[in-house]
């Protein structure tokens, strides 16, 4: 009993913390045209602002878990906060779009930075086999912030302006920063011989070469990009191409959240019965049924809101359904390399998001149809991954050798 307590304090403070990136992330997005505008910038330029701060996140993947293996969770989480705190000061301030990129990329770091690490806590936590679980179970509650996000930033930018969206996610990040204080412990002792060293660099040419792996990279990496690409290309779509305003596209993005709030809720309860496979190959087919839809909806040229988002939420659904099976499965390939596994998986999956997201915002002009057949690309390259992995058992190591035993807990990770 007293285990399931700690567990349930760890997935609910893992939930508080990780969520202060992806809210910072969502509740930008209706304020992009308005950024554009006040800085007299084509949207595609506005669009670094999302997806450079992709990029960080992505970096922050490669370089905070090994320093957090080494010098423990809680003083990175802290950091990273802190960092996160800075960086949304100074895009208050920020007169200009090189300044304000900057920022917002210092603030993505560190939201990004402290969701990756709270990651790793719950795999000392609960140990490979129980994982996926309660990394679908975290999900879960970390998508209230996204479903909330959008429409409290659309409110904020029609009552005051854009400044307000970052003193906005600065005050949750300080209140934030001050919860993980006083309650995140580590879970783990720290490893001053652990960290990063050119033994990752031979990690990682490992993985590259291993197709078991490529194949979950390939997979995970297109089913991610599908619901980045939607949420940072929609803006344009809905406000500038079909004239939806700030307010009512926050609540329209409500609904493709609520899709992946489901999603998780579902694949938290149903892996461990139905077997990871069977989820992933589910989402594939949801996926490309949304993606379908859109494209040709696009090119008939019905352009209505329904018309995009209805697809985004069979999107949004498919990704969180599949994602917790393909990271495991990823990540559980080379049970001896598997913080370098994640480190990297991330990584990839955030550059294939940045690289398609901007392609989006430079291409989208005055339609609706550059989102949709980019997203339709992402999910066909998805399917075709699916072909080797049919052929893995997620359910073992692919030595053969039975999985670990989750590892004993010291201490509880939150008070």
């Amino acid at each position: 009993m007293q285990n399931r307590d700690a567990s349930r304090r760890l997935i609910a403070g893992s939930a508080i913390i990780g969520s202060i990136g992806t809210f910072s992330l969502h509740v930008l997005l209706p304020a992009l045209p308005a950024i554009a505008s006040a800085m007299q910038v084509e949207p595609h330029a506005a669009q670094l602002l999302i997806s450079l701060s992709i990029l960080a996140i992505a970096l922050g993947n490669l370089m905070v878990a090994p320093l957090s293996d080494r010098y423990g969770r809680r003083p990175i989480v802290l950091l990273a906060l802190g960092l996160f705190v800075l960086g949304s000061a100074a895009g208050i301030v920020a007169e200009s779009l090189d300044t304000l990129v900057a920022a917002r990329v210092l603030q993505a770091f560190g939201g990004g930075a402290a969701m990756s690490v709270m990651r790793a806590t719950i795999l000392d936590h609960f140990g490979p086999a129980r994982a996926a679980s309660a990394l679908a179970a975290t999900a879960t509650a970390i998508l209230i912030a996204p479903m909330l996000a959008p429409t409290i930033g659309g409110f904020v930018l029609e009552w005051l302006d854009w400044r307000a969206v970052f003193a906005l996610s600065g005050m949750l990040g300080f209140a934030v920063f001050l919860f993980a204080s006083r309650n995140l412990r580590d879970a783990r002792r720290a490893d001053r011989a652990a960290g990063p060293s050119l033994r990752y660099l031979a990690s990682y040419r490992r993985l590259l070469g291993s197709r078991e792996y490529l194949a979950f990279l390939v997979y995970g990496s297109c089913m991610v990009s599908m619901i980045y690409t939607f949420v940072t290309g929609a803006p344009y779509v809905a406000i500038d191409v079909l004239g939806v305003s700030p307010s009512r596209f926050g609540l329209l993005l409500f609904f493709p959240a609520v899709a992946s709030f489901s999603g998780f809720l579902l694949a938290a309860r149903m892996t461990g019965r139905i077997g990871g496979q069977r989820m992933m190959r589910a989402g594939a087919m949801i996926a490309f049924a949304g993606t379908l839809s859109m494209t040709g909806l696009a090119v008939a040229h019905v352009w209505h809101p329904l018309a995009l988002f209805i697809p985004g939420m069979a999107i949004g659904f498919a990704n969180a359904i599949a994602a917790p099976s393909s990271t495991i499965g990823a990540i559980s390939r080379d049970p001896a390399i598997a913080g370098a596994a994640s480190g990297l998986l991330g990584f990839l999956q955030l550059v294939t998001a940045a690289a398609s997201t901007q392609v989006v915002a430079a291409l989208t002009g005055n339609s609706p149809v550059p989102l949709a057949v980019v997203l339709l690309v992402l999910c066909l390259v998805a399917l075709f991954a699916l072909r080797p992995i049919g052929k893995i058992a997620l359910e073992r190591s692919p030595s053969g050798q039975a999985e670990p035993p989750a590892p004993a807990v010291d201490s509880e990770p939150t008070r």
